[in-house]
Formats: structure tokens, sequence, C-alpha cells
């Protein structure tokens, strides 16, 4: 009896590790893709800020 328990456990825990770890890929997945679109914006805004000073500067000396 408990060798049926203890294989039933495991067996158990084999199939529900599986969508587990799918589960953690999508999230892993779409973490990622934010963390992307976040450091992309971040680098338009850094660009657009050094861009306006660069004009602010050439408007100021002419």
């Amino acid at each position: 009896m408990k060798i049926r328990t203890v294989i039933l456990a495991m067996m158990t825990l084999m199939l529900s590790a599986g969508p587990l770890m799918a589960m953690d890929s999508e999230y892993q997945e779409k973490r990622r893709q934010a963390l992307q679109e976040k450091s992309t914006s971040s680098a338009i805004q850094a660009q657009s800020s050094i861009d306006q000073r660069c004009n602010r500067e050439v408007s100021q000396r002419g």
C-alpha cells in the first residue's frame, strides 16, 4: 500500500510539473517582452531629450 501511494504521488508530481513549467515559460516570455518595450521606450525618450537639448543649443547660438 505504501509503494502504491508513493508511486501515485510521484506520477501526480511528474504530470503536474509539465503545465507548471509551460506556464512559467509563458510568464517569462511576457516579462521579457515588457522589459524590452520599456527599455526601448526609455532609449527613445533619452534620444528625444538629447535632440531637444541640441536644438536649443543651436538656436541659442544662432
